[in-house]
């Protein structure tokens, strides 16, 4: 199966459109194209799958990798090469389709978080969210990136059926990063699985793009830490507890012990 027409990964091995002279007019949203290092290291190192080069699996976890760089990146949708011109729509959980345009501006985050129930949980609210602070919020609590794989393909193009899981970590390897929502990191993997149908051109550009999966798979994992300040809180207790420990420890002979004084009296 060949790969998307135009191809320009500029050295990313999973990601097309990031470079070359297909890319030379693209105006980015941070003013220069992504690089993934972090991401593609997180990928490599806890996928379950390893693809054949080549394989339809394959080529359908680089076209959604590079659409979501497109997505996340490219300031306008007239720079996107994975997406059919004028005829894509992106719907999640049997939700309202909504247009290119409206998925690049409130971001994939919203698009993929926009619920009635999530609010009130304070969990998320896509309402309250702008597409800057979505990112920033997500970075923050996913530093060595918030890593994608396909699982398992269930049909070929023109309707392509799959299978994902999307996962990250809730800090760094050698230091807490976060919080999300006030919660405080956990160490631990996040993760969720979900399935999406893509209707894709004969360039294999995404024209239709219906995704289902659980929020609260990834929602789960980070409120469950402690906020942060029941964290403080608790770690002044602690403090404080660790201080009369020591204080106890260092005074073995107690001066106000009402036993101790009559007893001496006695002798």
């Amino acid at each position: 199966m060949a790969a998307p027409a135009g191809d320009s990964s500029g050295g990313d091995r999973y990601r097309s459109h990031l470079a070359g002279e297909g890319e030379k007019n693209t105006v980015w949203r941070h003013g220069a194209p992504p690089t993934y290092d972090a991401v593609n290291s997180l990928f490599e190192s806890g996928r379950t799958q390893e693809w054949p080069e080549g394989s339809l699996e394959e080529t359908v976890q680089n076209a959604i990798k590079t659409w979501e760089m497109e997505l996340s990146h490219k300031a306008r949708l007239a720079d996107f090469k994975s997406v059919s011109p004028g005829r894509f729509t992106l719907s999640v959980n049997g939700g309202r389709a909504l247009t290119g345009e409206e998925t690049l501006a409130v971001g994939s985050y919203n698009v993929l978080l926009a619920s009635p129930i999530l609010p009130a949980t304070g969990a998320y609210d896509a309402a309250a969210e702008t597409f800057e602070s979505s990112h920033d919020l997500f970075r923050s609590a996913f530093p060595r990136g918030f890593a994608w794989e396909v699982v398992k393909v269930y049909s070929g193009p023109p309707v392509i059926a799959f299978k994902f899981r999307h996962w990250g970590h809730f800090s760094t390897s050698g230091h807490m990063e976060g919080p999300y929502k006030g919660h405080a990191p956990t160490g631990d993997k996040v993760e969720f699985y979900g399935v999406a149908v893509l209707k894709v051109d004969e360039q294999l550009r995404a024209e239709d793009v219906e995704v289902f999966y659980d929020p609260g798979e990834l929602l789960a994992g980070l409120i469950k830490g402690a906020k942060e300040e029941e964290a403080a809180a608790l770690a002044g207790r602690l403090k404080e507890a660790a201080t009369v420990s020591a204080s106890t420890a260092t005074d073995p002979q107690p001066q106000d012990c009402p036993f101790l004084a009559s007893a001496k009296q006695q002798e």
